[in-house]
């Protein structure tokens, strides 16, 4: 137990530290996204209807619960635009709130302050009193409502309609209808961004963001599948120059996402979703080890980005008190994950240096989920590990190191290695298998993914999950893992 306290000591030194290092004599970060970000956001709780009022009583146990433990962003989630009336749905169409010149703004039923064109200007004052920073979802493009009603496009420059080769451009004039947003094909389209109209819109609207004093902005459908290098480049434009509240930029989806895809857009971006939506499901979890696998190994992790770094993010935590996709109902029953599976899920992500964005109600926040999220080495992992990738000489069952199966179908045995920033060796096994399995890995197989490293033959190690010290382990490591469980070792062998 002592390496808990330990554990504890070295993250609250770590956290303070990196809050020093990472602004300068003025205030300002010097380095933008510097660590993959944590926070709260407001979908796997409430979906799409989420209120005001329900979003700041969260905002302020955020506060005083996690942001001690770096969960420093609240974001709602997507739709904060669309009334909640009869039979409202998430492809809603001609339900939305729009001004003048075709750009969303919130439900005044829903967001009481934004009355009288403030949009979320008091929301964000009142998070950042608690000293949090304030998050919003957007969509790609602009909207089928905004196009159907040939909205003015507006000029923020020039505070007035946007004026080109002696005419007034208009939404229908830069719309690209047969690019629709995937999953939302009623909501959203494509704007044609080689169009100085096109740029203008996407320029008035997240200009709009920033004079909200939004921190956080997580841009749909214009990755993966959906994918748009020119929409991606002008947004990020907006937000390079906003240096008096940086802003960062997350991607979503990542539907059919691949490194490849990634390089092209990541130093644009500080956060890109690598998965499709993860749900409280085991399929969900187990068709991340893959495709975390690919990004650490083509260097992905922690990489340039937009002001600073960029981080592969697999998903949101649907841990503790949820509602369910694509409802209009809120937070109402617990998460159908097994504890070693949730443990699976927070050590993958830790060991991935994926952000951490729990997405449970915070109101009903429970001791064992609260112990999960906020466990200090899991923390202290996802922040300061270094070297981090899948590490494949590990015995397990009859079907090794990977198994047959691949993405939700993944089976046998994974293991993830890390360093710590003493020397330590985080060393992670995953039992991907529908029955307990014996893993072990020979010591001197350690040396083979960390190499320069001069290591002993036998290494002093603790569990973290259990909590049980394993003494000096001589030749191997090796234990017992539950069904869909892991274990997470920090080793000592120098």
């Amino acid at each position: 137990m002592k390496l808990f306290a330990l554990s504890n000591l070295c993250f609250f030194s770590s956290l303070f530290l990196y809050r020093i290092a990472s602004a300068n004599a003025d205030g300002r970060e010097t380095e933008h996204a510097i660590l993959p970000p944590r926070g709260w956001n407001s979908y796997d709780s409430f979906c799409w209807i989420i209120s005001e009022q329900d979003f700041l009583q969260s905002a302020d146990i955020v506060a005083k619960r996690l942001l001690p433990h770096g969960y420093e962003y609240v974001v709602v989630d997507y739709l904060w635009y669309r009334k909640k009336v009869k039979d409202a749905h998430i492809d809603s169409e001609g339900i939305d709130l729009i001004d003048e010149w075709g750009r969303m703004v919130p439900d005044p039923d829903r967001w009481p302050s934004s009355k009288g064109g403030k949009g979320f200007t008091e929301v964000a004052k009142k998070v950042h009193d608690m000293g949090l920073k304030f998050g919003i979802h957007v969509m790609k493009g602009i909207s089928n409502q905004a196009v159907n009603a040939n909205t003015l496009i507006y000029d923020y420059d020039k505070k007035g309609p946007y004026t080109e080769a002696g005419r007034q451009w208009r939404a229908q004039d830069i719309a690209i209808k047969e690019k629709p947003c995937a999953w939302m094909p009623h909501g959203f389209m494509a704007v044609n961004t080689k169009l100085g109209a096109g740029r203008a819109f996407l320029r008035s609207l997240h200009k709009q963001y920033a004079d909200w004093s939004v921190d956080f902005v997580k841009h749909d459908c214009a990755f993966g599948d959906d994918l748009d290098e020119g929409e991606i480049s002008v947004v990020s434009e907006v937000f390079k120059g906003e240096h008096n509240r940086p802003i960062i930029y997350s991607l979503s989806p990542g539907t059919s996402a691949a490194p490849d895809m990634a390089q092209k857009i990541n130093g644009l971006a500080n956060m890109y979703r690598v998965t499709g939506d993860d749900w409280d499901s085991w399929p969900d979890v187990a068709a991340h080890f893959s495709v975390a696998r690919d990004f650490a190994a083509a260097n992905m992790i922690g990489s340039q980005g937009l002001n600073g770094r960029s981080w592969p993010d697999l998903d949101m935590l649907p841990l503790g008190w949820l509602t369910d996709a694509n409802s209009t109902q809120g937070p109402y029953r617990a998460c159908k994950l097994t504890l070693d599976e949730q443990k699976t899920q927070m050590t993958l992500w830790a060991m991935a240096k994926s952000p951490l964005m729990f997405g449970g109600d915070v109101r009903k926040l429970d001791d064992t989920t609260y112990g999960l999220i906020t466990n200090p080495t899991i923390l202290e992992i996802d922040h300061y590990s270094s070297n981090n990738k899948e590490f494949p000489y590990i015995n397990g069952g009859k079907e090794g190191a990977t198994g047959p199966g691949a993405g939700a179908n993944a089976t046998g045995v994974r293991s993830w290695i890390a360093t710590g920033t003493q020397g330590e060796i985080y060393l992670a096994f995953f039992n991907l298998n529908n029955a307990k399995t014996a893993i072990s890995a020979e010591i001197t197989d350690l040396g083979k993914a960390l190499p320069g490293w001069k290591l002993n033959p036998s290494c002093k190690g603790t569990e973290i999950w259990s909590g049980k010290d394993f003494g000096v382990m001589q030749k191997s490591v090796s234990t017992e893992v539950e069904t869909h469980g892991c274990a997470l070792f920090v080793l000592n062998c120098k």
